[in-house]
């Protein structure tokens, strides 16, 4: 199981399709920083992924710091966000 961390509301559409395609059912998505306004832009993708039985994380903070509350996924603390990383194999940050 993998786990990517993203902390950028958009990339260039081939960093997009490579980072949504590579994952698979049990991998996760962490989002911060600005990362988190994907619930605003790119809430289909999100909802996507969730179908894949790709679990979905965000960081609380800046869901309070931007406003936002997430329909999907679960907002984690910073302490929690480091058991995550510590329950996945490998971590790949985009």
């Amino acid at each position: 199981m993998k786990l990517y961390q993203i902390n950028q509301s958009q990339y260039p559409q081939s960093v997009e399709l490579d980072w949504t395609e590579s994952l698979i059912e049990g991998d996760a998505v962490f989002l911060f920083e600005a990362g988190v306004l994907r619930l605003v832009t790119q809430a289909p993708t999100l909802e996507t992924l969730s179908q894949k039985k790709v679990s979905i994380y965000f960081r609380q903070q800046d869901l309070e710091a931007y406003g936002l509350k997430p329909s999907i996924g679960n907002s984690i603390s910073d302490l929690e966000w480091v058991g995550l990383t510590q329950q996945h194999s490998k971590i790949v940050s985009w």
